[in-house]
């Protein structure tokens, strides 16, 4: 995979699929206990993999939470309330306790479940009164917890050496809790969706102020990473940065500068730095590539508007480009024949000259059909070795191998 990242022609095409949300390959009794166990069922069909691990982002020890759960009359479902109590003030946040909510009777920082102004009754942040004791929530790590996080990571090291697979920390999620370098896509989950577009163009300052917070965060969390000093690639998500949110001149007013700040910070320390986008992303790549992402996940012909061609031409000689595939339509719901088909198109178009890792994008969903992601790894198989030639990749039509 870092010859891909790198630009080189490896042997074969990468295909490295995510599996967030789906702890299984094609039977869920037989799941993995952990990501080393996904790792080596992975390499088993002879697909390439990554692993990673997560830095902890501790509570600082003078703020006090407070959880409650009432049944206000009207309501129909149970509402949560927490606060937290900090030097600077109190923030409250207050959530109604869906039937689809995960998180027990907790209601965490960092969640999607939190973005939806269905579900929350109150957003953490609504005004710049809540800016300062957002700033103070978090702290350091103290120096048992660095140590408890070398030796998990030391782990990880150790299995990846073993396995010839790439570190690639950044972006972790289980059991619907988020820890990340965030960027952009925390304020959704702090201030609500219309909230953040209607600051964005009414209250600017407010959202400097927030975004910078939020720098501040992935800044330790990112400083945490390097300092480790074996991290290959370093993701920051973004989902929610993207053009649909935030239009090329909202982009480069807030976003921009703050990527490139850790982008930087990633470069000097000898890591690759990979851009997680999913849709809209088009109107955003010659910022990417001024900005030096070596690695953009995401791209998706389907729901995600990706032109493969044209961001082939545009950024494929500076950045790697990770996807191809789309996960939700093709290779849910398509035939085995328009997966391979799909899968086709992305190597003809993406793999030439290196660059490209192929994958369905965002991810493979816990009701994927296994036939269709077999398709999608025989498909691979029979047209994914370099060089890559029109022979080779074939028109999309022949049978399966």
């Amino acid at each position: 995979m870092l010859q891909a990242i790198d630009h080189h022609e490896p042997d074969h095409v990468p295909l490295c699929l995510k599996w967030w949300e789906r702890p299984f390959l094609s039977d869920r009794s037989q799941a993995w206990r952990d990501q080393f166990e996904r790792v080596d069922r992975i390499l088993g069909l002879g697909l390439d993999d990554t692993v990673g691990f997560d830095v902890p982002r501790p509570m600082a020890r003078e703020v006090k939470v407070k959880v409650r759960k009432d049944r206000p009359p009207g309501e129909p479902f149970p509402v949560l309330t927490k606060e937290y109590v900090t030097p600077k003030g109190t923030l409250k946040q207050v959530v109604r306790q869906t039937a689809d909510w995960p998180h027990g009777d907790d209601v965490p920082i960092f969640s999607d479940f939190l973005a939806p102004s269905s579900r929350s009754v109150k957003y953490l942040v609504e005004d710049a009164e809540d800016l300062e004791p957002l700033s103070c929530l978090f702290r350091d790590l103290e120096e048992r917890e660095v140590s408890e996080l070398r030796g998990e990571a030391e782990k990880v090291r150790e299995f990846a050496e073993k396995r010839q697979v790439l570190v690639e920390c950044g972006m972790w999620s289980e059991a619907g809790r988020e820890s990340a370098i965030f960027g952009a896509d925390a304020l959704p989950w702090l201030c609500g969706f219309e909230n953040v577009m209607r600051k964005a163009y009414k209250e600017p300052d407010f959202i400097d102020r927030l975004l910078d917070i939020v720098l501040e965060w992935d800044e330790r969390y990112l400083d945490a990473l390097l300092d480790l000093g074996f991290v290959d690639v370093v993701v920051h998500r973004g989902w929610y940065e993207n053009a649909e949110f935030w239009p090329p001149r909202l982009y480069g007013k807030f976003l921009e500068p703050r990527i490139r700040k850790l982008v930087e910070k990633a470069h000097r320390r000898g890591a690759k730095f990979c851009y997680i986008m999913s849709m809209k992303q088009m109107p955003l790549l010659k910022t990417m590539k001024e900005m030096g992402v070596d690695v953009l996940y995401g791209l998706d012909p389907v729901q995600g508007g990706t032109d493969l061609a044209a961001a082939k031409k545009e950024v494929g000689d500076r950045i790697c480009l990770w996807g191809g595939v789309n996960s939700a339509v093709t290779l849910n719901s398509g035939t085995p024949e328009e997966v391979r088909k799909a899968v086709v198109d992305a190597v003809r178009t993406l793999a030439p000259g290196g660059g490209f890792i192929l994958s369905s994008i965002d991810q493979v969903f816990e009701d994927t059909p296994w036939g269709n992601v077999q398709a999608m790894i025989d498909a691979w198989r029979s047209c994914g070795e370099y060089p890559v030639t029109q022979e080779r990749a074939g028109s999309g039509a022949q049978p399966l191998r």
